[in-house]
């Protein structure tokens, strides 16, 4: 028999002697949430339930094949199950092994993994519905919760947590439920603090000082100085403690917070101190130190709401094709992305500052304004302008159309005596080096800040059927999300500005900073002042 040696943080301890049928956490970044208790209650639970089902659940399947499965599989092996030995991940196990059927048999594996004994996880994400139809769970296991649209989870994926009671009803692991998430930091992700009203720490105590002596007791029966009437007492012992351990358990509740300084024996206190130099202040609270930071900015975008504005988008057709074990570097590519529009032309609005060169991406469809990407090109990376161009032809390689709606302002168009071209003219000649074709569009000198705000009111708010919506691609343009999410606004002398100053600051990372959102705004506007009739004299008439 192999002996497997695992260290455990105090947070992951506790969970470990709780074993609450259901658990709650929020932990801070690298706190060991996969490590621990998702991969413990996970194979802890396929254990005892041979035959059985667990639904591994995430908001997309691009985050279960992407951020939950690698580190799932890893923490697997470090508590000893091996791959194609233990479990068979989407295919079905060799005949040979005469692996068990699971009570549901799976039809086609190409969602789910097979345990050793027959039991079987499933993948589900909210952005394939259809992988939920039908399933009869035991358990639940689900990473990243925050992002998980929590009413939609309890109507449609609550609910298949059912049946089987008469294979395992007497055990406590029986339809058990396990979330963990890092910080919430969106008011949507609230819920996940109400887990905490639902504890008995009074029951939770009882059950962890039982199975301290459980322990004790089954380290004593393994002694080699017990002899053979005493092991045999203290077994019949050891059975009564599971016994009532197990009744205990039964509609147990337990939520724990964590924060990246629980793991500082694994992490380092250098890795804590890189963070604190690398992240806003808020991130890092939130992220790092788990502080309690619902974001509600009343900011130059304040109206922007990340759940109702975001979607997420995946051509699952060519991501299955591919399996589930990736090659590195093919999902870094539009092939992946289920909102580009095929045969049409990308628009794109850019900033260039000289610390970061910005570059948002977007499409239009019928009902709304899509923001499909986002990128930089950092100056600390020794990386500019053209890299930036040749990052997006890169990733753009497989569109059908190479061709490029360039918007652009007067901050585009100067010259310096360290170049005789214009960032524009940079910026064109790099899309035709890569074969792409350039229609540009120069907008000229950019509304006042107050004007632009009182636009992204009107914008934001969708009350003005003359203002085209705007969604953004959650993950593809994270960075001008998080810009737009974190750009403050001030009063001046002729209405509301953008507080530019964090562009200034040496503390803030140029991503950071506003510079993203700037280029969004370029895009937006360069691309409908003609539908809205834009002239830099009347635009404050024409959003009035």
């Amino acid at each position: 028999m192999r002996t497997v040696k695992i260290w455990l943080n105090k947070p992951q301890l506790k969970s470990w002697l709780i074993q609450a049928k259901e658990e709650y956490g929020v932990w801070g970044r690298a706190t060991g949430k996969t490590q621990g208790p998702i991969a413990q209650r996970s194979s802890h639970a396929a254990n005892l339930m041979p035959r059985g089902a667990t639904g591994i659940i995430g908001s997309t399947y691009m985050q279960l094949l992407d951020r939950t499965l690698p580190p799932l599989f890893k923490a697997w092996e470090k508590l000893g199950y091996v791959f194609g030995k233990h479990y068979w991940v989407r295919v079905m196990p060799p005949a040979k092994l005469n692996i068990p059927t699971a009570i549901y048999p799976v039809i086609t594996p190409e969602h789910s993994i097979t345990w050793w004994n027959g039991h079987v996880f499933h993948l589900i994400s909210q952005d394939r519905p259809g992988l939920a139809n039908g399933k009869n769970l035991d358990a639940i296991i689900a990473d990243e919760v925050r992002f998980l649209n929590h009413d939609r989870y309890m109507d449609d994926i609550a609910p298949t947590n059912r049946g089987n009671r008469e294979f395992f009803g007497h055990l406590a692991e029986h339809h058990m439920v396990t979330m963990y998430t890092d910080m919430p930091t969106n008011p949507a992700g609230k819920w996940i603090f109400d887990k905490e009203e639902q504890v008995d720490h009074d029951k939770i105590n009882q059950i962890i000082h039982l199975q301290v002596e459980a322990n004790r007791i089954e380290l004593e029966i393994n002694h080699p100085r017990t002899t053979q009437a005493r092991a045999t007492y203290l077994s019949r012992k050891l059975k009564g403690y599971i016994t009532v351990l197990n009744e205990l358990r039964k509609d147990s509740v337990w939520y724990s917070e964590a924060s990246s300084l629980d793991n500082i024996q694994i992490l380092g206190e250098g890795q804590i101190k890189q963070w604190r130099r690398e992240m806003k202040w808020p991130v890092f609270q939130s992220s790092i130190l788990n502080k309690r930071i619902i974001q509600n900015p009343k900011g130059f975008f304040y109206l922007f709401d990340e759940d109702y504005h975001c979607y997420e988008a995946y051509d699952y057709n060519f991501i299955d094709s591919l399996g589930l074990h990736l090659p590195e570097g093919v999902l870094d590519d539009c092939r992946k992305d289920g909102d580009l529009i095929k045969g049409k032309p990308i628009d794109i609005g850019m900033d260039y500052n000289a610390d970061i060169k910005s570059l948002v991406a977007g499409q239009e469809t019928h009902n709304y304004y899509r923001v499909i990407k986002s990128m930089y090109a950092l100056a600390e990376d020794r990386k500019i302008l053209t890299d930036l161009i040749d990052d997006f032809c890169a990733y753009y390689k497989h569109h059908d159309c190479h061709e490029v709606n360039y918007y652009y302002d007067h901050t585009a168009m100067g010259t310096d005596a360290t170049r005789l071209k214009t960032l524009a003219d940079i910026v064109t000649d790099q899309f035709r080096l890569n074969k792409w074709i350039v229609n540009r569009y120069n907008i000229g000198q950019q509304p006042q800040h107050d004007i632009r705000y009182r636009l992204w009111e009107t914008v934001f708010q969708e009350k003005d059927r003359r203002f085209k919506a705007v969604r953004f691609n959650r993950t593809n343009a994270e960075s001008v999300r998080v810009s737009i999410m974190g750009t403050g606004v001030r009063q001046g002398q002729n209405g509301f500005k953008k507080d530019k100053t964090p562009e200034k600051r040496k503390s803030v990372k140029p991503q950071d900073a506003p510079h993203q959102g700037d280029a969004f705004e370029t895009l937006y506007i360069g691309k409908f002042k003609n539908d809205y009739g834009y002239a830099e004299l009347t635009t404050g008439m024409m959003i009035g």
